[in-house]
């Protein structure tokens, strides 16, 4: 399904014609992205080609295999792809989301933590930290209100989701005092996978809920 979402796109957005006057917008969006801005190029009255990009100053606090841990997101989100209008304001749409950094994720712990199957001390595994690798570029389907090409300001709506693919992580303690390091890596592996089994359903699907100020330029 990627591949083809891939391949659909990118041959559409090579193929479209130079836009007719009338046919250009510009938004700024907040939502699950992130903060950001869009611009969209009108192709004919229902095909829009829409690209932008958000930034995600974001840190959430989380659990995962019962270790509670920070998620820092990717500082920033691009997206490019084509949005089909129904009708003169409700859309589906479908494209790329891109990201140049892995999420990652950090523990600082206070109280003994069971790590891979064996209970350690703060001191004894330091820090944790960890990154949750997924391909840099993921398909996503979505439906819409408000077209961004009509002239004047509106509102825009985008609800639907990114298909992230299962996240591959690997884990790190470092500034700890355990001294036996082989055990610690076996220790830190199977967290890693334990890690992946329970967040198949977390990272794997992203949401998206974007709300925006559009202005059409007629």
């Amino acid at each position: 399904m990627k591949r083809l979402l891939h391949a659909v796109v990118t041959v559409g957005l090579l193929l479209l014609p130079y836009p007719a006057a009338g046919q250009l917008g510009v938004a700024a969006r907040v939502g699950s992205l992130g903060i950001g801005a869009e611009a969209a190029v009108g192709l004919s009255d229902r095909l829009v080609a829409r690209g932008g990009i958000g930034l995600v100053p974001l840190e959430l606090s989380t659990s995962f295999d019962g270790v509670d841990v920070d998620l820092e997101l990717p500082d920033s989100w691009y997206n490019v792809g084509l949005d089909l209008y129904l009708n003169g304001a409700l859309r589906v749409g479908g494209g790329l989301l891109i990201r140049p950094d892995d999420p990652t994720v950090t523990g600082a712990f206070q109280d003994p933590v069971d790590i891979g199957g064996r209970t350690f001390t703060p001191e004894e595994i330091g820090t944790l930290t960890g990154t949750l690798a997924t391909e840099g570029r993921a398909p996503y389907l979505l439906v819409g209100f408000g077209k961004h090409t009509d002239t004047g300001f509106g509102l825009s709506l985008d609800v639907g989701v990114v298909f992230s693919g299962n996240p591959d992580v690997t884990l790190d303690a470092r500034d700890g005092i355990f001294s036996d390091q082989a055990e610690l890596e076996i220790r830190l592996q199977q967290e890693a996978q334990d890690f992946e089994d329970d967040m198949k359903g977390y990272l794997r699907f992203w949401p998206i809920a974007s709300l925006g100020l559009r202005l059409g330029v007629g």
